[in-house]
């Protein structure tokens, strides 16, 4: 069965105890929470939100508004920059995401999930930059990964194409370079959506099978810089679908771009491709 969750994102400025009572009304069983919420707040994407009025018991608080519902918590969305050319702005992100893992590792939420991160009005692989790029986001990344491993939390790591790693392939060798070099186990928050320029459906699961934390689910179309709700873009969900059942059984596949009003329709396509995939392994087998 599928594993579906919405990001707590799709119901910003509501409260916690709102958001939750609405997921659980739709029938999701997981969640990403991102503190965008009336009672909750702070999330900045790309950058370092202000924290100083959220401690571990309030985020712990929030957890529990989550799984007295059946909804559990898969991972605390940070989504800072991480590749920042400026140490002193590496240095911030680190601090940033060692307050994200202690709120993690109080609430027992096995993941804290970030992108790569970009430089805003340059967004894009940059030739000039790319391998520094590279080099800052593996330091960054191996820093906040030892750190918050010591408290039993592990790093979801979003990648795509418009990014410094920008394919399956390379977020492969970036986890493989960090596990040789200091044993850490860095995570994939896998994207279809993110990759579908440059990879196919099978192809995604052919480098990052083993090593998926969790999913989103957005759709995009093949030329375009943003995504769409899951279903109106070009990715073959069915043979998505059957990828993940396949290779991944119930990893938490989390949805985005779907709101409040339309959550409960594009759940709905989610699970229906997933039938549809289901049925069709079947039928090769018999």
């Amino acid at each position: 069965m599928l594993n579906l969750g919405i990001t707590s994102r799709s119901f910003g400025g509501l409260t916690i105890s709102d958001a939750a009572q609405r997921m659980a009304q739709v029938g999701f069983s997981c969640t990403e929470l991102c503190f965008v919420h009336e009672d909750l707040s702070g999330w900045t994407y790309n950058g370092i939100g202000p924290l100083e009025d959220i401690t571990p018991a309030r985020v712990k608080d929030a957890v529990r508004e989550f799984t007295s519902r059946g909804i559990s918590v898969t991972s605390l969305g940070m989504f800072t920059d991480l590749r920042n050319p400026e140490p002193s702005a590496r240095q911030a992100a680190v601090e940033y995401a060692k307050r994200y893992t202690e709120f993690a590792a109080e609430c027992s939420v096995p993941y804290i999930a970030s992108e790569c991160g970009f430089t805003p009005g340059k967004r894009g692989v940059n030739a000039d930059t790319y391998e520094s790029d590279y080099e800052n986001l593996k330091s960054t990344l191996r820093e906040i990964c030892l750190e918050a491993e010591k408290s039993g939390v592990h790093m979801a790591l979003e990648a795509c194409v418009l990014d410094v790693i920008p394919s399956p392939r390379r977020l492969k060798n970036l986890i493989e370079e960090l596990e040789a070099e200091t044993r850490v186990r860095l995570g994939s928050l896998l994207d279809p959506a993110n990759f579908l320029a440059n990879s196919d459906e099978e192809g995604m699961f052919y480098y990052l099978k083993h090593d998926v934390s969790y999913f989103h689910g957005k759709d995009r179309k093949m030329n375009a810089a943003y995504g769409v709700n899951l279903g109106d873009g070009d990715i073959d969900w069915i043979k998505f679908m059957e990828c993940y059942i396949r290779f991944t059984g119930k990893k938490p596949f989390i949805l985005e771009y779907c709101n409040k009003d339309n959550c409960a329709e594009i759940k709905r396509r989610a699970e229906d491709y997933y039938e549809a995939a289901f049925q069709r392994l079947i039928s090769r087998i018999n």
